[in-house]
C-alpha cells in the first residue's frame, strides 16, 4: 500500500508485487483507512497489516479497528514517542511494536510500551548471491585492487577530486539527527593535518544549504564533494578509505551494513542502536555523539594504520551473517504467527445489541 507515482510504487512494480495505492491525506486518513479496510476484506487470504513508518501506524491502526486484520507497526527511529496518545492510539494498539534495536525498545518501554508488546528485530540485507538475487538488487562486495582504482579514478573525474588522496564519506540524508554538522567539524580538524584529504557527502535532504554555508564558514568548501542523491552510494562505499556515520540519533544505522558489506573500515558515534551493529575497536571505532575531535580523531587513526582499518572491515564482514534477509524474515514470519494466533485467542467483540 503506497502512494501513486512515489519511490516505493516504482520498486514494489519492479518486483512484481501487487498495489494498493491510497491517497493517504492525512495522518488519521479516514479514507484511506476504509479503502484498506476493504481491501483486506476482500484479498484471496487472511490479511494482516504491517505499517513501516509511524504516519502509517496510525492508518494500519484504524483499518485494524472493531474487528479488522491485525496489524504489527515498525518503529526504526530512536525518537521519544509524540505523547501519551501517539503511544497509546497507535503503538499499544497495535498487535506487536518492531523494534530494530535494543536501544529504541528500552525507549519505547520508558515511555510505558509494555515489553510483551515489543520485538526487536533488526534491519537485514542481502549478504550472498542467493539473498540478492531473490532482493532482484547488486550484491554489495568490497572492490578488488582493479575495481575501487576505476572507481576512484571515474569519480575523481567527474567530481574534480584528487584519486591519490585520502577520502572519507558519509552517506546519509541531510536531516538533523545525521549531523553531518559533525562531519565537517571533524573534516575541519583533520585538514590540518591531512590538506589534500577528500570529504564526500552523500545524499540529499533539507539541510544542504545550511551545510554547504557551514563548510564555507569553516574555510573546507574546496575539500567537501556535496553529491547530492546517488542511485548507487555503493560506488562511493567501494571508494573511499573510511566510512564515517556522524549521526547524535540513529536507530540501527543501516548503512553500516552496506559500508560492512563493501568491506570500508567505519569511524561512527554510539548514537542510539549504533554499538548493537559494531562494536567499538572489534568491528569500527566508536565515539561519543557531537564530539568532533573525537570522531576526527578516529577517522585520522584509520587512515594512518591501514592494517587497523583491514582488520576491523574483515571482522565487521564476518558478523553480517545475524543480519541476513533470512533471519530477518525468518524473525518477522514467527512475530506474524504469533500475533494473528493472539487475534484468534482474543474474546470476541459484543455485538452493538450486547453492549
Amino acid at each position: 500500500m503506497c502512494r501513486r507515482g512515489g519511490a516505493l510504487e516504482r520498486e514494489a512494480a519492479r518486483l512484481g508485487l501487487e498495489r494498493l495505492r491510497l491517497p493517504f491525506l492525512i495522518e488519521w486518513d479516514p479514507v484511506s483507512a476504509v479503502l484498506l479496510r476493504q481491501a483486506c476484506e476482500l484479498a484471496r487470504r487472511p490479511a494482516l497489516l504491517h505499517a513501516h513508518t509511524g504516519h502509517t501506524a496510525a492508518l494500519a491502526v484504524l483499518a485494524s479497528k472493531a474487528g479488522g486484520p491485525p496489524c504489527v507497526v515498525h518503529r526504526r527511529v530512536d525518537f521519544a514517542l509524540s505523547g501519551p496518545l501517539s503511544r497509546r492510539l497507535k503503538y499499544q494498539a497495535a498487535g506487536r511494536v518492531v523494534a530494530v534495536s535494543g536501544a529504541i525498545a528500552r525507549l519505547l518501554e520508558g515511555q510505558g510500551l509494555p515489553p510483551a508488546k515489543i520485538a526487536v528485530v533488526p534491519d537485514a540485507l542481502p549478504i550472498d548471491a542467493a539473498e540478492s538475487a531473490v532482493a532482484g538488487v547488486e550484491r554489495l562486495s568490497e572492490a578488488t585492487g582493479a575495481e575501487r582504482r576505476a572507481l576512484r579514478a571515474r569519480l575523481a573525474g567527474e567530481w574534480r577530486a584528487d584519486p591519490e588522496a585520502a577520502w572519507v564519506g558519509n552517506v546519509a540524508a541531510l536531516v538533523g539527527h545525521k549531523d553531518q554538522a559533525n562531519f565537517l567539524k571533524a573534516a575541519a580538524a583533520l585538514l590540518k593535518r591531512r590538506p589534500r584529504a577528500v570529504f564526500w557527502v552523500v545524499g540529499e535532504g533539507p539541510l544542504r544549504r545550511d551545510l554547504e554555508s557551514l563548510a564555507r564558514r569553516l574555510g573546507i568548501a574546496a575539500a567537501v564533494r556535496f553529491t547530492g542523491h546517488q542511485a548507487r552510494p555503493q560506488d562511493w562505499l567501494r571508494s573511499i578509505d573510511v566510512f564515517a556515520l556522524s549521526s547524535w540519533g540513529e536507530g540501527m544505522g543501516s548503512v553500516l551494513l552496506e559500508a560492512l558489506a563493501c568491506g570500508t573500515p567505519i569511524a561512527a558515534t554510539n548514537a542510539g542502536g549504533v554499538p548493537e551493529v559494531v562494536e567499538d575497536d572489534r568491528t569500527a571505532l566508536l565515539v561519543p555523539t557531537r564530539d568532533a575531535d573525537a570522531l576526527a580523531g578516529a577517522i585520522g587513526r584509520l587512515l594512518s594504520e591501514p592494517a587497523l582499518g583491514r582488520r576491523l572491515a574483515a571482522a565487521g564482514r564476518a558478523s553480517l551473517e545475524r543480519f541476513s534477509l533470512s533471519r530477518h524474515a525468518d524473525a518477522i514470519e514467527r512475530l506474524y504467527e504469533a500475533v494473528v494466533a493472539e487475534r484468534r485467542e482474543a474474546p470476541a467483540a459484543p455485538h452493538p445489541s450486547e453492549a
